[in-house]
Formats: C-alpha cells, structure tokens, sequence
C-alpha cells in the first residue's frame, strides 16, 4: 500500500512526519490535483484547475474547462493505474452560493467505486 506525506504537512503522536495512506491519499491526491495549484515554478505550470475554479463559477463556459480538466487530470491517473473516472457520475450541487463538483471514481488498485465531492466558494481560496 502506497504512503505520503500528509498535506497540510504535521508531525504525528510521535514526534514523526504525519503520513498517509490508502482512502486517505487517494482523496489527498485527487484534491490537490483539483487544486488551483497556483505556483511560480516554470516547471510546474497547468497542473490543476486553475484560477476559473475561484472566479468565474456561476459561468457554463468555466464549468466546461473546469471539466475538461478534470478528464485530464484523471486520464493521467488511469494511465498511472491509480484511478478512472466515471464521466456518467459528474453532477454539479449549488448551496448557500458554493458550487460542489461530485463524482464517483475507480479505484484500479483495490478495486472499488468511490464517491468524491469537492466545493469551490466564489470569491474566497476556492476551496472547503
């Protein structure tokens, strides 16, 4: 079973580095992979959603891109054999002016559907 750093980055009980691992990753992976993943190096540019996932969410246009990128992001997981998207799954929820993106994915390695949901706050990180 795979294991990473947990992010935010912490120390756990015992004075060592927060580490995770099974659901706990793959729902770390996949949120920060639908981060905005605002960064300045040169080498690390259009890895996530980008800034339209903050600004621009009452308009179809920037919910056409956020979606577009999103079936990369998880074409590159099902080419990693981590996980597949089930495109027939995607709903998009309005609450309380939020926008949540839901879906269910395939988890290649145990083998199991599992439900994901991720909110965007207009106006604020863009993320809850």
């Amino acid at each position: 079973m795979a294991r990473s750093l947990k992010i935010p980055l912490g120390v756990d009980a015992s004075g060592g580095a927060a580490m995770v691992e099974s659901d706990d990753l793959n729902t770390q992976l996949i949120m920060t992979a639908l981060s905005d993943c605002d960064n300045e190096n040169a080498f690390q540019q259009e890895l996530g959603l980008g800034p339209e996932m903050i600004f621009d969410l009452s308009d179809p246009g920037a919910r056409a891109k956020i979606l577009r990128r999103v079936y990369q992001i998880f074409d590159n997981f099902e080419a990693q054999h981590r996980f597949r998207l089930l495109r027939e799954t995607i709903r998009w929820e309005t609450e309380d002016g939020d926008l949540s993106l839901h879906f269910t994915y395939h988890d290649l390695e145990s083998d199991e559907l599992k439900p994901f949901a991720k909110t965007f706050s207009e106006g604020s990180t863009g993320v809850t």
